[in-house]
């Protein structure tokens, strides 16, 4: 009777897990469309990119640290905004 009882809490725990990576999962996401969509109301520029490899993803990131400056811009998967239009069009020429 012990050994069926741990079989079953080790199953709710490995269940109450996947739970609440998901949820944590969703409530990120939830978090950054609400974000995403203040800033296009604020006048921000979206750029949405395709998908790519790890390594184009890393080439990306270090070329946008080297060309904006940090608070002009914002990122959240394939989805870059930029507070200045110039910016993001450069963003464009060179990634799109």
């Amino acid at each position: 009777m012990k050994k069926k009882r741990l079989l079953t809490d080790r199953s709710n725990d490995a269940y109450q897990e996947i739970i609440d990576r998901h949820t944590k999962a969703m409530r990120e996401e939830i978090d950054a469309r609400v974000l995403q969509s203040m800033f296009v109301e604020m006048g921000w520029h979206e750029v949405v990119l395709t998908p790519m490899t790890a390594e184009t993803g890393e080439e990306i990131d270090s070329w946008v640290r080297q060309h904006v400056k940090r608070q002009s811009y914002w990122t959240h998967g394939l989805v870059w905004l930029f507070k200045n239009d110039q910016d993001a069009m450069w963003f464009k020429l060179r990634w799109l």
